[in-house]
């Protein structure tokens, strides 16, 4: 199930495809969640898709990103369960549907923001999607991937029928950051250079020394570098960089995907960064064409994250394209 999840998770990402994809997922919206209780008032939520972080405020609460549409509503209660405080914000880190899927529930009651490239991108994703899936929904077909086949064929169906006015995108949109000041709480919302898209977004918990990621990290596990969404394996070392350069030392981090960890975790995704791109460099500089790259590169100190099998080659092939 796991795997599956993950899957379709990357297949979203791939695209910015909003529908809800309800029948990937056997489970009800009450039981797959787990809490986190972080240092003031500061909460993660672990769900299905990207993980969720909440602010408690005295007047209000602020969410950082919202899964899928199907399960929102769980992402509700499990607030509620803390705190009867309206949900008045709601902060996207990216496009990607496992980070905006659940926006259509929070919009009746939330203000929804993200940089500008967030809402561009999702506002453009059915035009994207009748242009480039067919392709990816032949190939699947040709491969015998029936999951993923039955995705692209349901985003397609999706993006003939929506309406552009239809789609949950953030309603404020900024180009650089800024800052909310709940209570006593100043959260740092900062726009980072283009890494896993062009849009991410991270969100830093002044007073609680908490630090929401967003798909700029993940811990232990292969990222996902949505190279068509404008991300770059070079900027994931820049903005990261730019990153742990502003945040106390001894922050909690929310990962996009896997468990919350400190600073340190941070610091080992950055050297998985550093070694990917000192690979590709190395390769371009011998003068090794792409696909001997590909076939040959190995960075066993990571074999046991979590995707290796399934990403890293991916991830190696942005690098080396970047490479000079």
């Amino acid at each position: 199930m796991r795997h599956r999840v993950f899957l379709l998770c990357l297949l979203l990402a791939a695209g910015a495809g909003l529908c809800s994809a309800q029948s990937h997922h056997d489970r009800s919206p009450t039981d797959i969640f787990k809490l986190e209780p972080l240092p003031g008032g500061v909460y993660a939520l672990y769900g299905r898709g990207g993980n969720v972080g909440f602010y408690v405020g005295p007047d209000a609460v602020l969410v950082v990103d919202s899964q899928f549409q199907e399960i929102a509503p769980g992402i509700i209660e499990q607030i509620k369960k803390v705190t009867d405080k309206p949900i008045k914000y709601l902060v996207n880190t990216h496009h990607h549907a496992d980070h905006v899927g659940g926006n259509p529930v929070f919009r009746p009651f939330s203000l929804i923001i993200a940089h500008d490239n967030v809402r561009q991108r999702m506002l453009a994703s059915p035009e994207a999607i009748q242009k480039e899936y067919p392709a990816l929904l032949e190939k699947a077909k040709k491969e015998g991937k029936k999951d993923a086949a039955d995705f692209y064929a349901e985003q397609i169906e999706w993006a003939k029928k929506v309406k552009v006015e239809e789609i949950a995108a953030p309603i404020l949109t900024f180009d650089s950051e800024f800052r909310l000041y709940l209570g006593g709480e100043t959260i740092q919302v900062w726009h980072t250079p283009p890494a896993h898209t062009d849009g991410d977004s991270v969100i830093y918990f002044e007073k609680a020394k908490v630090l929401h990621t967003g798909d700029l990290g993940w811990n232990r596990i292969i990222p996902f570098i949505d190279v068509k969404g404008g991300g770059s394996a070079a900027g994931y070392a820049t903005a990261l960089d730019k990153v742990l350069a502003r945040v106390s030392p001894d922050a909690k981090v929310i990962p996009g995907h896997g468990k919350v960890m400190d600073l340190a975790g941070l610091k080992e995704f950055r050297k998985y960064i550093a070694d990917l791109l000192v690979a590709a460099q190395g390769a371009k500089q011998k003068g090794m064409s792409r696909e001997e790259f590909l076939k040959s590169v190995d960075l066993p100190a990571y074999k046991d994250y979590d995707g290796y099998a399934d990403r890293f080659k991916d991830n190696c092939a942005a690098a080396y394209d970047e490479a000079r």
